[in-house]
């Protein structure tokens, strides 16, 4: 691809260095590295509420650590997509003020709430008279005995999904694989497990050897897999057909198979007694009626699998307990601070929803019903004790309590009490509160509700095309916390592919950036880091930025996704990030090039972008586009179109 020259410092006149020359790459590498693997243990604030594809804030962190090096003052730090508050939360911890805007309102409440958490005492304070209120309820809800008599707690419940078989009405057990789950972690080297033999019972047995089932006798493979590509066989039958016609025929339940049991730090995994069965497949009271589920791209999953209303994915007596804990929350005589986080806390145990959480049987956990940024869909499913215990529990309230005190006392040892504001965008605009150190805003960034030319630095994170459906992803927890579920008009993602829905995200972003240029002052700078596969993607930003009056005023590129996560291990998935630093084009420019860039097919690509970015982006026509588009089909690391399978018709 053939570059204009990059304009001679010589020939610019009051020349606008970019700050990202201050950055030291490897040393950002290395935290973002360590931080990304672990974020609630170097962060512990985001733990206050889900979002998904957040930043780290060693990368932000070290950005502001470089524009602070050419401005040692305190600024005014904006960011218009502030999702998981990240960005936010590393401009306070600077002594910044700091403006904040999202259009989700999940995302601008608790950002909101995570900002403005009361103290460790009185969290914890609050949480233990919250377990005396609840204990006569948990204790009819998952109170059970040790295999050897003693009490103990019901942590986990496991249901697999059935179905009568359409060609001969054999009652169907669909387990996903024949190794159910370890008895133990992996990491201990023990064989002993439950496995489903091919009519599903389930039983123990060793997962390193083929075993017989003593209800039916029939052999079970433990390497075996049930349910690929979300098709089953009749074992008795032969029938062929897929899950989702099971389960829309009218016969699909859910029966309960296991528990895992908690006693202290120990945990047994069992097949359960008749006390548990019952207090598992008991009808619980309910009284909340939760919205209907959308279509969507990631809704869609579940609506092709039965499920019509975001309360279909919890068993009764899961929303049991997490209507009359949220009701304790509200009729307590708690602080209104105090109230918010716990009510927060308890929010964040529906994303564990019981009949959509998938259990890890090697390691022993729950996910999260949208883990990996998808809905999961599986006929194994993990409904958690909502409680949790000390043995086991992830994403619980137990443990959500317990980290919202660890995030309060790491927000007072660095920044003390922040006095957070907040309101939502509409046609006024009006200066930053005096009495604010933080405002939040909820509503699209196409409206900032600052004056023009007030804003110092805006750093932000703007979502990456159609990577990840935010909305979507949200629902279920918006539902229940009474927020709106509607669809979020001016959301900055694209659905679909396609010449349309590229000219919409382009059309979309530069209306936002140009209201961040108005809302920048003079000598201010938009910096934001993106990364994407996908071309198309990559010119849709760019040419955002050129409509939106921007040029380029030097680039960088850093480390900023942990590799070794189950999604992105072993694909060309995306690690790093390039960040830009924009200045309105009419700026003259000392464009700052990185000296050197990573020797990997994603960083020979990004930097491409990054060249492309200086020499071409708000620096008249655009040309530059097919040159580069022509470029990059020979990168390794660039998406290829893929061809879509046409579904077959039986």
């Amino acid at each position: 691809m053939t570059m204009s020259a990059l304009p001679s410092p010589t020939t610019l006149e009051r020349a606008v260095t970019s700050p990202l020359r201050h950055l030291e790459p490897r040393a950002v590498d290395a935290a973002a590295r360590i931080e990304s693997r672990n974020r609630e243990v170097h962060l512990p604030p985001v733990s206050t509420y889900r979002w998904w594809a957040r930043r780290t804030e060693a990368v932000n962190g070290a950005v502001l650590d470089a524009i602070a090096k050419d401005q040692p003052t305190k600024l005014l730090v904006a960011d218009l997509f502030a999702g998981g508050g990240v960005i936010p939360l590393a401009a306070a911890i600077r002594g910044h003020r700091v403006y904040a805007q999202d259009l989700n309102p999940w995302a601008a409440r608790g950002l909101k709430a995570m900002l403005n958490l009361p103290t460790a005492e009185a969290v914890e304070n609050a949480s233990n008279a919250l377990r005396r209120a609840m204990a006569p309820v948990l204790a009819e809800a998952y109170g059970t005995r040790w295999s050897t008599g003693e009490e103990a707690t019901v942590s986990h419940t496991f249901r697999v999904a059935t179905a009568d078989c359409p060609g001969c009405g054999y009652r169907l057990r669909l387990f996903p694989h024949a190794m159910v789950s370890l008895k133990t972690r992996r990491e201990r080297g023990r064989t002993e497990a439950f496995v489903a033999c091919p009519k599903g019972h389930l039983y123990e047995a060793s997962c390193d050897r083929v075993s017989t089932c003593p209800s039916c006798g029939e052999t079970t493979d433990p390497t075996r897999s049930y349910t690929s590509r979300r098709s089953v066989t009749c074992v008795e039958c032969a029938w062929t057909g897929s899950l989702e016609e099971l389960a829309l025929s009218g016969t699909w339940r859910w029966d309960t198979v296991l528990v895992e049991r908690a006693r202290g730090r120990r945990r047994e995994l069992a097949l359960p007694t008749e006390c548990e069965l019952s207090a598992a497949n008991r009808v619980w009271s309910t009284t909340r009626e939760l919205s209907a589920i959308p279509p969507g791209r990631e809704t869609a999953v579940l609506r092709r699998h039965g499920f019509a209303h975001w309360h279909d994915l919890y068993p009764s007596r899961q929303r049991h307990i997490l209507e009359r804990l949220l009701e304790e929350i509200a009729e307590g005589g708690f602080q209104s601070d105090v109230k918010e986080a716990l009510r927060w806390a308890c929010l964040g145990v529906t994303e564990m929803a019981g009949l959509a959480s998938r259990w890890d049987r090697f390691y022993l956990k729950s996910y999260e019903a949208m883990a990996s940024h998808r809905f999961n869909f599986t006929t194994f499913s993990a409904e958690p004790n909502v409680w949790g215990t000390s043995a086991s529990g992830r994403g619980t309230f137990r443990r959500r309590a317990a980290a919202f005190s660890k995030a309060a006392r790491w927000l007072d040892e660095r920044v003390g009490k922040l006095r957070v504001r907040s309101r939502r965008a509409s046609g006024k605009r009006a200066p930053f509160p005096k009495d604010a150190d933080v405002l939040v805003v909820e509503g699209s960034s196409e409206r900032v509700a600052l004056p023009n030319s007030t804003v110092d630095i805006i750093l932000t994170d703007p979502p990456y095309h159609d990577d990840v459906q935010y909305g979507e992803l949200s629902l279920p927890l918006r539902a229940w916390a009474g927020m709106p579920t509607g669809e979020l008009v001016a959301e900055a993602v694209a659905n679909g592919g396609g010449e349309a829905a590229y000219a919409a995200y382009r059309e979309l972003l530069a209306g936002i950036f140009r209201e961040a240029r108005r809302a920048l002052s003079p000598t201010g700078h938009l910096v934001f880091s993106y990364a994407n596969r996908d071309v198309e993607a990559w010119i849709a930003v760019l040419s955002a930025l050129h409509d939106a009056g921007f040029r380029a005023c030097g680039y960088a590129i850093v480390h900023s996704e942990n590799e070794t996560d189950l999604s992105k291990r072993n694909v060309r998935a995306c690690t790093m990030d390039l960040i830009l630093d924009m200045v309105p084009s009419t700026t003259p420019v000392d464009a700052w090039r990185p000296p050197t860039a990573p020797d990997s097919p994603e960083g020979c690509f990004l930097r491409l972008v990054g060249d492309t970015l200086l020499s071409s982006v708000g620096q008249g026509d655009a040309s530059w586009v097919g040159s580069f588009r022509a470029a990059a089909e020979g990168y390794a690391f660039v998406a290829k179109p893929v061809k879509r399978r046409t579904r077959r018709t039986r």
